[in-house]
């Protein structure tokens, strides 16, 4: 009589609540899911999931992913078989931070941990929708205990640890080196590599201590009008009392971009078929960019590995996308928007297949979108990147590419928040402000 008496008290418990279902949808899905995949939404259209809550339940239900490498694994979004289909679930790959390395190093493929450019999820979020699923994810009814949503805590990235040497390829390695409290630490590395014949990279590891702003890989070509910088000697951009190295200066304005990252552990496979290729003859100029504002001495360290393909493998070479926009001025007190247009013929005078993107700003950055736009039709401005955090902003892969033709283009738009009593401008410290698109392309607009 007990135990039927506290069966009774829980039911009626549990009764009181809404649906679990209709719990994810109004606290996961809704607030933090549905701004990229909703109806007409690039990033919807390339997930082949949209989570708008009048669809969201039968785009997850028993749907084979459209990745690829997740359906050849035999996943499926959410299954209903109970117990099983926690481990079935691309979903919850795709959301369980707490498998982050899992997911990294066993599944590079399956793209990025979601909600992209946002915290992770709240273990409390996991955990209720892990036991949603455990119950067979029914829509309807009370299933799992509405409390769990009271745990707030949220999964943080494992401790730095140097990576291993890569089978065919090379590592760089700049650090240890400590930065002062209260300082942003800029500093350049030039190295070489004792092989001089092309280069044909195809996936590219970066980890980085805690801490850090932004790692690049530069290089140099003919046009540098003076020697190659000085070997395997640290030049800091700024001197202990602020100001700048001019002779470091000199050499930034004549530095190619090869690859770069913000997120402190980056792992990025490029296309089949495509292939960065680099010129090592040269060299290889590192830099790495830390900001301390704390009141203790920080340690900078980073690892970086670029793996070789054989040329008779690459179909495409990967080339670099960079769009600035330097004309930056921010009213203190105000927000800003900021927009700009490239059209890519004007800017790389054919048709192009873009499969990367990634924003660049600083810390008055509070929204970073790009959108794709045609001289053929003004009316036409379709959404796609999005970046919510200046810090960690999403790299999005695009599989199929987008093929820009005569007349395409792509339009910038940033909002900034100055709550400074300055004006702030166009700038290498992190309280100064970038705006910025980097990517990745391939001539023409289809793989051999």
């Amino acid at each position: 009589m007990r135990y039927l008496f506290i069966l009774i008290i829980s039911l009626n418990f549990l009764s009181g609540q809404s649906s679990t279902w209709d719990i994810i949808q109004d606290t996961v899905w809704t607030p933090k899911c549905v701004m990229c995949h909703d109806h007409g939404l690039y990033f919807a259209e390339q997930s082949g999931l949209i989570l708008a809550e009048d669809v969201a339940y039968e785009e997850l239900i028993n749907i084979v992913p459209t990745n690829i490498f997740a359906a050849e694994d035999g996943l499926e979004l959410v299954g209903t078989d109970g117990i099983t289909s926690i481990y079935s679930s691309f979903l919850w790959e795709k959301i369980n931070a707490n498998n982050y390395e899992h997911f990294y190093e066993d599944h590079p493929e399956y793209g990025s941990l979601m909600p992209l450019g946002m915290e992770f999820l709240t273990n409390g979020e996991l955990e209720f929708i892990r036991q949603w699923i455990i119950a067979g994810a029914p829509e309807t009814g009370v299933v799992v205990d509405e409390s769990l949503l009271e745990d707030t805590t949220i999964f943080e990235i494992p401790e730095f640890e140097p990576l291993p040497l890569p089978e065919n390829g090379v590592q760089f390695h700049l650090g240890p080196f400590e930065v002062p409290p209260q300082f942003e630490r800029e500093l350049f590395y030039y190295t070489e590599i004792d092989t001089q014949g092309i280069l044909f990279v195809n996936r590219i590891e970066t980890a980085l201590a805690p801490g850090s702003h932004h790692f690049i890989v530069y290089t140099y070509d003919d046009d540098l009008p003076f020697q190659l910088p000085e070997l395997n000697i640290i030049r800091d951009l700024r001197y202990p009392d602020g100001s700048y190295n001019q002779y470091v200066l000199y050499y930034m304005a004549y530095q190619k971009f090869i690859t770069g990252t913000q997120t402190r552990f980056f792992d990025y496979r490029l296309p089949e078929g495509v292939a960065l290729r680099i010129d090592p003859s040269f060299g290889f100029d590192l830099n790495i960019h830390y900001a301390n504002y704390s009141n203790d001495v920080i340690i900078g360290d980073v690892y970086n590995n670029y793996h070789f393909v054989d040329s008779t493998d690459v179909d495409h070479i990967g080339k670099i996308l960079q769009l600035n926009n330097n004309d930056i001025v921010l009213p203190p007190g105000e927000v800003m928007t900021l927009n700009k247009t490239f059209w890519m013929f004007a800017e790389f005078g054919e048709i192009i297949s873009i499969f990367q993107l990634f924003s660049h700003a600083h810390k008055h950055n509070t929204e970073f979108k790009v959108f794709r736009r045609s001289q053929s039709d003004p009316y036409y401005k379709e959404l796609i990147y999005l970046a919510l955090d200046w810090d960690h902003p999403p790299i999005i892969e695009y599989d199929p590419p987008m093929v820009f033709h005569e007349g395409d283009g792509l339009e910038l738009e940033a909002t900034f928040y100055n709550d400074t009593d300055e004006e702030i401008n166009f700038g290498l410290l992190s309280t100064d402000e970038m705006m910025i698109l980097f990517g990745l392309y391939y001539e023409g607009e289809n793989l051999a």
